[in-house]
C-alpha cells in the first residue's frame, strides 16, 4: 500500500472517530446507550433522538462540508496563482462572500436560503475576478497578497456602512452569523449546503489536468493542449462557490483554506492533484471536526487559529530559508 492510500485511510479513520465523538458527547449529556439507539433507529420523538438528529448530526455534517470545501478552495487558489500564502480568507474572497451575506441580511435582499447562498457566491466570485485581474497585471506575489488585504479592508468598510443603517433585528442576526459556527444548520439546510459543495467540487475536479500543469506555469499547460482560460475560469468559479457556500451557511471561517493544503503536502508528499484534492478534503474535514469538539462558548476561529498560525509561520520560515 502506497503512502497516499495509508494517509487517506488514516484521515478517514480519524474523521469517523471524531464524528462519532461529536455525536456521542456534547453540552447536554445524553446516555451513550440512547445515542446508539438513536443512530440505529432514527425517527424517534424522544429527547435523545431530537438532540442527536436535530443538533449533533447536522453540526458534524456542516463541519465536514465546510472544512473540506475551504481546504479544496485554498488548494485550487494556491495552484492557480502559484503562491503558497493564497487562500479564500487572505485574498479577500471570504470577505466578498461576507459582503454578499451582509447585503442579503442587512439590506433586505434575501429570498430564503438560496438568496443568501447566491449572494455569498456572487460576492466571492466578484472578488475572485478582481484578484485574477490584479494577478494578470502584476507578477509579484506580494502585490497579490497586499491587494487581497486591501480588498478585505474595503469590503469591511462597506459592511460597516450597511451596519450603520440597518435595523436592530437584522443587525442581531448578522452579528450572530459573523461569529462563525457549525451548529446553526438544520437537516434541510445541510442538503442545500451539500449540493452547493458538490457543484464547487465538480468544477475543480473537472479541471484536474490543468491544476497539475498550472503549478509549472500556464505556458506549460498550453503546450499540453489544455484550454487554459476556460479551465482557470472553472477552477476559480469552483473555488468561489466553495468559499461562498461555506461563508453563507457557517459564517466567516479563517485559516482552513490557507493552512490545510500545506498540511496535506506534508502528509502526502506529492503535487498530484488527483491525490491532493481528496486528501485535502479529508484533512480539512478532520480539522473542522476537531475544532467542533470544543464547547460552543469557545469561538470557532480562535480554535482554528491555534492550528493555522503555526502552519503559516512554518511556510514563511521555509520560504525564507530557500
Amino acid at each position: 500500500m502506497n503512502r497516499g492510500a495509508v494517509c487517506f485511510a488514516s484521515l478517514m479513520s480519524a474523521a469517523l472517530l471524531l464524528a462519532f465523538l461529536a455525536i456521542a458527547f456534547g453540552t447536554v449529556e445524553v446516555p451513550f446507550v440512547d445515542v446508539l439507539k438513536s443512530l440505529v433507529e432514527p425517527g424517534g420523538e424522544d429527547v435523545a433522538h431530537r438532540i442527536v438528529w436535530d443538533l449533533r448530526i447536522p453540526r458534524v455534517a456542516a463541519a465536514v462540508l465546510a472544512g473540506g470545501a475551504l481546504a479544496v478552495s485554498g488548494l485550487a487558489l494556491q495552484s492557480v496563482f502559484k503562491n503558497p500564502l493564497c487562500g479564500p480568507f487572505v485574498l479577500g474572497i471570504s470577505s466578498g462572500a461576507s459582503f454578499g451575506v451582509a447585503l442579503a441580511m442587512l439590506a433586505g435582499f434575501s429570498f430564503g436560503r438560496f438568496g443568501v447562498l447566491g449572494a455569498a457566491s456572487l460576492g466571492a466570485f466578484a472578488v475572485t475576478a478582481v484578484v485574477l485581474w490584479i494577478a494578470s497585471r502584476f507578477r509579484e506575489s506580494a502585490v497579490l497578497l497586499v491587494a487581497g488585504l486591501l480588498i478585505g479592508y474595503f469590503i469591511d468598510a462597506l459592511v460597516s456602512v450597511l451596519i450603520a443603517g440597518s435595523a436592530a433585528e437584522n443587525l442581531r442576526v448578522y452579528v450572530a452569523w459573523g461569529m462563525g459556527s457549525f451548529g446553526r444548520l438544520t437537516l434541510d439546510a445541510i442538503w442545500i449546503f451539500a449540493v452547493a459543495v458538490c457543484v464547487g467540487l465538480a468544477l475543480v475536479v473537472g479541471s484536474m489536468r490543468y491544476l497539475n500543469a498550472a503549478r509549472v506555469g500556464d505556458e506549460f499547460a498550453r503546450g499540453l493542449g489544455l484550454p487554459v482560460r476556460r479551465a482557470r475560469a472553472c477552477v476559480l468559479l469552483g473555488a468561489s462557490v466553495l468559499a461562498g457556500a461555506t461563508t453563507a451557511f457557517c459564517g466567516p471561517v479563517a485559516f482552513v483554506g490557507i493552512a490545510v493544503p500545506h498540511l496535506a503536502f506534508m502528509l502526502f508528499k506529492t503535487t498530484n492533484h488527483r491525490v491532493l484534492v481528496p486528501g485535502v478534503f479529508a484533512c480539512g474535514a478532520v480539522l473542522a471536526l476537531l475544532a467542533g469538539l470544543f464547547p460552543v462558548s469557545v469561538p470557532l476561529n480562535a480554535v482554528l487559529s491555534l492550528v493555522g498560525v503555526p502552519v503559516i509561520l512554518s511556510v514563511l520560515v521555509r520560504g525564507a530559508k530557500r
